[in-house]
């Protein structure tokens, strides 16, 4: 999976949330779940993304020992 792949199938995660909130709770009560939606789906994707980048250029490289 690309990460652009992966990027915008989060976008789609916060789209379905979006309507969820909005579909479920009333105009006076969204303010905080949109805001907690929101912020839980973004360090997600942050911890995805963060992890992936780092799969492709590991700091630490695997050495062979000869037995």
């Amino acid at each position: 999976m690309s990460y652009f792949l992966g990027t915008f199938l989060f976008l789609l995660l916060e789209a379905g949330f979006y309507v969820f909130v909005n579909w479920f709770f009333r105009p006076h009560e969204r303010q905080l779940p949109h805001l907690l939606f929101a912020s839980s789906v973004f360090c997600c994707w942050m911890m995805w993304g963060i992890i992936y980048m780092a799969q492709m250029n590991p700091l630490v490289l695997p050495v062979m020992n000869e037995a």
